[in-house]
């Protein structure tokens, strides 16, 4: 909860501290950017409280953030080179309050998601971007709400000077900032558990490396190499066991495709240091900084943000988020859940009713794509013993063969892809040869017999068959809708 004195001066939400007052809070976003936006947004739909410090000059009528009136949706790392929004850049990376802000306010006809390679010379394929008015009303209508219940306190026109920090055996606690009122030259400072460095080029994180005469490293800094794809001959970036956000990117000349690049928490976190996350530019090297800038970045980076400052909230710090068994893949699925892509598929929309179990299944490295260079993750294609095998050996718990238990299989060459998840599944008698010698890997799996393997590993809870029990063929949506419970279940402790 917000707590300040009784000099405060409260209007409508809008908070003006009085002259070297300290204002307590729980989270504390600092910046007039996008990702101060979406972050707050995100926090407060949450259900946390938030004290936002815009560092502008607004008197809090006029308060969008400077880089949409500045960037007006446009990207030089779209594929159209920045003119519009394509629907496949859409529907590929962007979460569903981001679709529903760039896209509400403008008449655009029912599209599906299409890659650039189909629809780089239509232009009726691609959305043009609402007035920033539109934009600007959107945004006054999404936080009056909790202006008005006082779940949002807002400081308009408070200045970043300086960060305050404790330091104790080589780990550093930030815990306080010090701003200067430009309209009133007063200075005041918030103290908050949680702070998120939303300004433009990481004012904050400047200030805190002046502060203590040291070189801030983040915990993880992305690299060309992992963020441009191309070079590696793949559809997509490297894709981080703690990923939390996806961003469009192209390659290193004009004419390369676009690619989603993941972002990955540590990226966001400074090495040895507690209370801090850094929203707005994530650790990377030089030349992908103008990638992060771009305000639809900015978005996926402060959402994704708002949502782990606020479960942050809930267990009482960063640390304790990232000490709980299997963190990052249950913080992704708080993030999926809010209809924010963790891992880029161009053929499930957010809508799809298996869009949780694909991302889920494939952040967990059971079912992903087919194929390394494109995005598709061909939710109708139908599954085979080999693709079951697969997946089944994949899972975090998978049983391991006892040594002897290895049958040569004449259907199962040495090179064979799967052989050694085909003979994990025989030895577990999850799945068995069609005769002594065979397995048949290439053979289409019915959902009746999908369901006759999977069912006795899923937990007691699941007493409905989730698909209908047919012999037509098994497809890829069924193995991962089927797979997700066991998951869960593996994961939740």
């Amino acid at each position: 909860m917000t707590v300040a004195s009784s000099l405060t001066v409260r209007q409508l939400g809008i908070l003006r501290p009085a002259h070297r007052e300290t204002v307590f809070c729980q989270t504390l976003v600092v910046g007039n950017s996008v990702a101060a936006y979406t972050a707050t947004l995100a926090i407060l739909q949450a259900g946390g409280q938030v004290c936002w410090a815009q560092a502008g000059k607004s008197n809090g009528g006029a308060t969008w953030p400077e880089q949409l009136r500045l960037q007006p949706a446009t990207s030089y790392f779209s594929w159209r080179l920045g003119r519009r929004i394509s629907p496949w850049e859409e529907g590929t990376v962007m979460s569903q309050s981001q679709q529903t802000f760039w896209t509400q306010g403008r008449s655009r006809p029912a599209l599906r998601a299409t890659p650039p390679e189909v629809a780089s010379d239509n232009f009726e394929a691609t959305s043009a971007p609402s007035p920033p008015h539109t934009r600007d009303s959107q945004f006054r209508q999404a936080i009056a709400p909790y202006l008005q219940n006082q779940q949002l306190m807002l400081i308009p026109q408070g200045r970043p000077i300086r960060v305050l920090y404790s330091q104790q055996r080589q780990q550093r606690r930030v815990h306080q900032v010090v701003f200067y009122d430009v309209t009133t030259q007063q200075q005041f400072q918030v103290h908050a558990r949680l702070i998120l460095d939303a300004t433009a080029g990481a004012r904050l994180q400047q200030d805190l490396a002046v502060a203590s005469a040291a070189t801030l490293i983040p915990e993880h800094e992305i690299t060309v190499d992992e963020a441009i794809a191309p070079q590696r001959h793949e559809a997509r970036g490297v894709f981080f066991t703690d990923s939390v956000a996806l961003v469009m990117a192209t390659g290193t000349s004009s004419g390369a495709k676009p690619h989603p690049v993941s972002v990955p928490l540590r990226s966001l976190i400074l090495q040895n240091t507690e209370g801090f996350l850094n929203v707005s530019m994530p650790g990377c090297e030089p030349q992908l900084r103008p990638l992060f800038a771009h305000p639809r970045a900015q978005w996926a980076l402060g959402e994704a943000a708002g949502q782990i400052a606020a479960r942050a909230a809930q267990l009482g710090s960063l640390q304790a988020l990232r000490q709980s068994p299997h963190w990052a893949w249950r913080l992704q699925q708080t993030l999926v859940r809010q209809g924010i892509p963790i891992f880029a598929f161009d053929d499930v929309a957010l809508d799809d009713p298996d869009f949780e179990a694909i991302q889920m299944v494939a952040i967990a490295d059971v079912v992903r794509t087919m194929r390394r260079r494109d995005l598709s993750f061909r939710p109708t294609t139908p599954i085979t013993k080999a693709v079951l095998a697969s997946a089944l050996a994949r899972l975090p718990q998978s049983p391991m063969p006892s040594p002897d238990a290895k049958a040569p299989l004449a259907d199962v060459s040495a090179n064979h892809w799967a052989k050694s998840a085909i003979q994990t599944a025989i030895a577990n008698h999850t799945l068995t040869p069609e005769a002594d010698t065979t397995f048949a890997p290439s053979k289409v799996l019915t959902k009746r017999q999908l369901w006759q393997v999977i069912q006795p590993l899923l937990p007691p809870s699941i007493t409905v068959p989730l698909f209908s029990l047919d012999d037509t063929p098994a497809r890829r949506r069924h193995l991962s809708r089927s797979l997700y419970p066991i998951l869960q279940a593996q994961l939740s402790d």
